[in-house]
């Protein structure tokens, strides 16, 4: 590989990088940088579109924050929250964020399903956003030299909505392009043998239609629409009446652009493919399915998980997920985060859609949602009626529904004289209608409720004593006192198993799912500091965080110029966590003497370092992903670099199997304390040592 392209390889790696940090202005710079070398690098070009639309996309966000925010904990009516969805809606359009226009108008759908005005803005910022879409696709089209394409999507515009006013801009580029093109094939007929005007009938007849512009609906038909018609579209679109002229200039204009351009593109390829050569038959193969490709962008959230139509979608660089198939009609896509709604989005995909979303996850109590109820009594009872039970929402007693409800963990419990019913924990995430079925329990009854927690994407199959009782997120059972083991699978993540005692008492539990392991890690002891070689081949130089291996066994060389190369043989266990020390020998050292003289001189030995120990602690706050889930217990354990003041120079995690932001909590926590500083004799030196730091939550 040539230097050249060793630089271009270097840059789009700390392009890559760069956008890990969150600094995507500093990766565009890095991506321009690397353009200038490979000025033809078509997927440099695309990168830079997404990253260019991401920019601006925070940039809407950062500026349209103010105006997202909801009064918690507020009881507004249906009719009051529609109106205030709307009014978001139009503020965040204003500021030229129409991602976010468009979710606060879904909101309020879900609210108010047939309202007409909710609908109508709802087209009118998807057309806004689907033309946006388009026109960076022209853009980047006609900049990698693919007019075809960029033509055809400029009518696409046009066809949607006429009065656009990107479609000048699009037009103008069309029409700078068509100049260039042609220069281009004056030149080339110049120099190209001589094609009869015979030949040049018979091979542009070759070349189909649909390859080059779509042919425009005759005249005749739009003559036969209805005046009644006309008026209704006029209706529908307001903007049609006062752009009505300028859409038929554009439109003459557009037509005129794209026979000019279609016409030079054919001319060129027959003089390219065919000048001088005797016409053959053309053998035309059928056109590929091209399929879309659209980048979802997910801003400010950890341990995403997104489905698309119930299949897990692969997160590549943080937050960044690339939906890409050849299905084109309505899709699902689910987006979940431990402590956030769920967001549900119906896109329609079109045949080579090349896009980007950014999407923005709202947290756990930003939306309230109707909940009713309904109960089902013990197998044989009779039912009382619906006004002999009662329902509790988080300890108040309600009718039959509540009309709003924040999105959260809440507790549901059914009442009724004479019978026992359990308390129900439930996580609601999904910001729609609810509808909780509650049990009745006879007096040898208890009940089984087993949720996935909001960190394990997906749905799960539930088992009880061998058999499978229920598919989804949720699983509530209702069975006699007695023993019963529960298991809780998925694919692609260990299972959850536990024998139950059933009383009185029941059994109720959240339960993550951690994915299959396919590595193991290795640690090695951070003293002496040395270079570690697996296999022969040189891994790190510690103290590090360790490395990730495949499970097998591996022979570990431990090296360090003061010291005897230590070696070992480590036996690796995929999800296991393998750790050496440095079995440190020093080096004998010797003096070179005459012969009859020689004197061996002992090993110099250095005085030992004593550890250093925290004088002064700060605890960790509990992240707030945490403090929802519960029942999480366990330790993270961090690299600590002590300086000789005592004081933390940096911190680094090395095992955090508690996640949930629990790592970053201890790290931040941990840098703030403060050590007696490592001793050498009578002298302070730096070290670095492991802490860890525990953490009980309830």
């Amino acid at each position: 590989m040539g230097s050249g392209a060793e630089k271009v390889k270097k840059l789009l790696e700390t392009a890559r990088m760069q956008i890990q940090q969150g600094k995507r202005k500093a990766a565009l710079e890095t991506y321009r940088k690397a353009l200038e070398l490979d000025p033809n690098n078509h997927q440099i070009m695309d990168r830079m579109n997404i990253v260019e639309r991401e920019i601006v996309a925070m940039e809407k966000f950062n500026k349209s924050r103010s105006s997202r925010t909801h009064a918690a904990g507020r009881n507004i009516s249906s009719s009051s929250f529609v109106d205030d969805c709307i009014k978001r809606s139009d503020e965040a359009l204003g500021a030229d964020d129409a991602v976010r226009a468009l979710q606060e108008l879904e909101r309020a759908k879900r609210h108010d399903p047939d309202n007409d005005l909710v609908k109508k803005k709802i087209s009118f910022v998807r057309r806004s956003i689907k033309v946006d879409d388009l026109a960076d696709l022209v853009r980047g089209r006609f900049k990698a030299g693919d007019p075809v394409i960029a033509v055809e999507n400029i009518r696409r515009i046009f066809d949607m909505w006429s009065g656009a006013s990107v479609l000048e801009e699009l037009l103008n580029l069309a029409e700078g392009y068509k100049d260039v093109v042609a220069e281009k094939e004056e030149v080339i007929a110049a120099e190209a043998p001589a094609v009869s005007k015979v030949e040049k009938k018979k091979k542009v007849a070759a070349v189909p239609p649909s390859e080059i512009v779509r042919k425009k609906p005759p005249a005749k038909k739009a003559k036969e629409k209805k005046p009644e018609k006309k008026r209704e579209e006029k209706k529908k679109k307001p903007v049609a009446a006062t752009a009505a002229k300028a859409g038929g200039d554009k439109q003459k204009k557009l037509f005129a652009i794209v026979g000019a351009v279609a016409a030079v593109i054919i001319i060129f390829v027959v003089i390219m493919v065919f000048g001088g050569k005797e016409s053959e038959p053309e053998i035309i193969e059928a056109i590929p399915v091209q399929p879309f490709t659209e980048t979802v962008v997910i801003q400010g959230v950890e341990d995403i998980g997104m489905m698309l139509d119930g299949v897990s979608v692969e997160e590549g660089v943080a937050g960044i997920f690339i939906l890409s198939d050849t299905i084109f009609t309505e899709r699902t896509v689910t987006i979940s985060a431990p402590g956030f709604e769920t967001l549900t989005w119906n896109p329609v995909f079109e045949e080579g859609q090349i896009g980007t979303d950014t999407l923005v996850l709202d947290s756990l109590g930003f939306s309230t949602l109707r909940v009713s109820f309904s109960y089902e009594m013990p197998e044989g009872e009779d039912d009382p009626g619906a006004e002999a039970v009662s329902f509790m929402v988080d300890g108040e007693i309600i009718e039959g529904s509540i009309d709003s409800i924040l999105t959260g963990e809440h507790v549901f419990q059914a009442v009724l004289t004479g019978y026992r019913t359990m308390p129900e924990s439930v996580l609601v995430v999904n910001p729609i209608d609810l509808n909780q079925t509650l049990n009745i329990l006879a007096s040898e009854q208890s009940q089984i409720t087993v949720q996935l927690a909001s960190d394990t994407p997906g749905n799960a199959s539930f088992y009880i004593d061998g058999n499978r009782v229920a598919t989804g997120r949720r699983m509530t059972q209702v069975l006699p006192f007695g023993s019963y083991r529960m298991v809780v699978q998925m694919e692609n993540r260990e299972d959850f198993a536990m024998t139950i005692n059933l009383d009185e008492e029941g059994y109720s539990r959240t339960v993550s799912l951690a994915e299959i392991a396919e590595t193991g890690q290795l640690n090695v002891g951070p003293e002496p500091w040395s270079n570690v070689f697996v296999d022969g081949t040189h891994v790190g130089t510690t103290p590090f965080g360790g490395v990730e291996l495949e499970p097998g066994t591996y022979t570990v060389r431990l090296s360090n110029p003061d010291f005897q190369d230590d070696t070992h043989t480590v036996e690796i266990v995929a999800g296991e966590t393998a750790s050496i020390q440095y079995n440190a020998v020093a080096v004998e050292v010797t003096e070179e003497v005459a012969p009859d003289t020689a004197i061996v001189t002992e090993p110099v030995e250095e005085l030992p370092i004593s550890s250093p120990f925290a004088i002064q602690q700060t605890a960790p706050a509990v992240p707030s992903m945490a403090r929802a889930r519960g029942d999480l217990h366990g330790y993270v354990t961090l690299s600590v670099v002590v300086g000789t003041d005592g004081s933390v120079k940096n911190v680094t995690i090395v095992s955090d199997p508690l996640g949930l932001g629990c790592g970053q909590a201890a790290l931040e926590a941990v840098s703030n304390w403060v050590f007696s500083p490592a001793m050498q004799g009578d002298q302070p030196v730096e070290v670095t040592t492991n802490v860890s730091v525990r953490f009980d939550i309830e």
